[in-house]
């Protein structure tokens, strides 16, 4: 359940025992101690329970369960079809849609590797969905478990050479609040893999297959499944250089899903977190320059971060990312700085990538680097630069 932290403090909860089970791993496999992790499940995975969309959990609901091969052989695809209706269990006649998003679409998506100390996390998807191609199934009679990579197979034609689709699967609570379960991006170039990237055939229809990150998750009955598709992801997605219009013809969607197993209720308990009791620093000041003291070293550390990321609505080449970040470390008289700064944008030939790193120590600038590079768009599509 947690975002990119340590199993143990990380957030959203609950957290484990992590370091006693690295100490049973490692018992084993370096001083052949019988701890009991070969006669294990291979795979432990969090079922999460639908809860409502927020930019931050402290506690997500769910449960463990167990599986002893990967993919799980248990997993029954359960496949859904894009009609005029809807999704739904049988396929039916799709009036082909044209689908060209707005550029901020995005804007609920959260951070794209979420630390879960703040909040980072996709928020309700409402906004995003009302600017998307959506399909959905009617409120479900059962409750659907998934676990896996959902599968979405697209026809798909486009009117400019390089264009993205973004896929992402929601939950629909009955109230309306639209929770994100998974997504997926695929750079249409990239649709016959990334080792053979080409630019699309204008007006050409093609059968693309995007795989969505894979998800551990509960659709309970009462909400909706529903699949919302876009051109644009921003800021997490680059736009492609010029506004392309899809056409939707037809498609799938494949869940795994994952039926109720009586051995789930059998698993022994993951152990409750343990680890030494963290030291507490000092706050000297708040605010975006943060500075922090370890006071039994004596050690200053300050942290400034700030963003700026904006594109406009129907001009993808007016993408704009800016990052700086300054560090500063001090002991009494000793003194240093680091200051990087990152900027990217873009003409419909070229992304414009321009960069700095400066370090002092004291007064004295002892560090300077820049970077001012213009990378052409097709060697971008080569190197899977979006």
């Amino acid at each position: 359940p947690w975002a990119h932290g340590y199993p143990h403090f990380a957030r959203p909860g609950p957290q484990i025992g992590f370091l006693q089970e690295m100490l049973r791993w490692w018992d084993y496999w370096l001083k052949g101690i019988d701890t009991g992790v070969t006669h294990e499940p291979m795979l432990r995975a969090w079922m999460t329970d639908s809860v409502k969309p927020a930019s931050h959990h402290e506690v997500l609901l769910g449960r463990w369960v167990a599986e002893c091969s990967w993919p799980p052989s248990a997993i029954t695809p359960q496949r859904l079809f894009l009609t005029d209706d809807g999704l739904r269990n049988e396929a039916a006649p799709l009036t082909a849609r044209a689908l060209c998003s707005p550029q901020t679409v995005g804007k609920c998506a959260g951070q794209w590797v979420p630390f879960g100390r703040g909040h980072d996390e996709a928020i309700d998807q409402r906004e995003d969905d009302a600017r998307s191609l959506i399909f959905e199934t009617p409120p479900l009679e059962r409750s659907i478990a998934i676990l896996g990579a959902p599968i979405v197979t697209l026809d798909v034609a486009s009117d400019r050479p390089i264009a993205n689709l973004i896929v992402r699967l929601c939950d629909v609570h009955p109230s309306g609040e639209s929770l994100r379960v998974s997504y997926g991006v695929l750079n249409l170039t990239h649709r016959d893999g990334h080792e053979r990237p080409a630019p699309l055939k204008v007006g050409e229809r093609y059968r693309v297959r995007i795989q969505l990150n894979d998800a551990g998750s509960v659709f309970p009955a009462g909400h909706r499944v529903r699949l919302a598709l876009s051109t644009a992801y921003w800021p997490m997605i680059w736009p492609a250089p010029e506004k392309a219009t899809l056409l939707i013809s037809a498609g799938t969607l494949d869940l795994p899903v994952r039926p109720p197993q009586a051995t789930d209720a059998q698993l022994s308990p993951l152990p409750p977190p343990e680890s030494a009791p963290p030291e507490k620093p000092t706050i000297i000041r708040r605010g975006d320059m943060r500075i922090e003291r370890i006071d039994r070293i004596g050690l200053e550390l300050g942290t400034q971060s700030k963003s700026y990321l904006h594109v406009e609505e129907d001009d993808p080449l007016s993408a704009v990312a800016e990052l700086r970040r300054t560090r500063t470390m001090s002991r009494d008289a000793w003194q240093i700085r680091i200051e990087t700064q990152m900027r990217l944008s873009c003409t419909r030939d070229v992304f414009l990538l321009q960069a700095s790193l400066r370090a002092w120590e004291g007064a004295n600038e002892v560090c300077r680097r820049e970077w001012d590079r213009a990378i052409a768009w097709d060697r971008a599509i080569a190197r899977d630069f979006l």
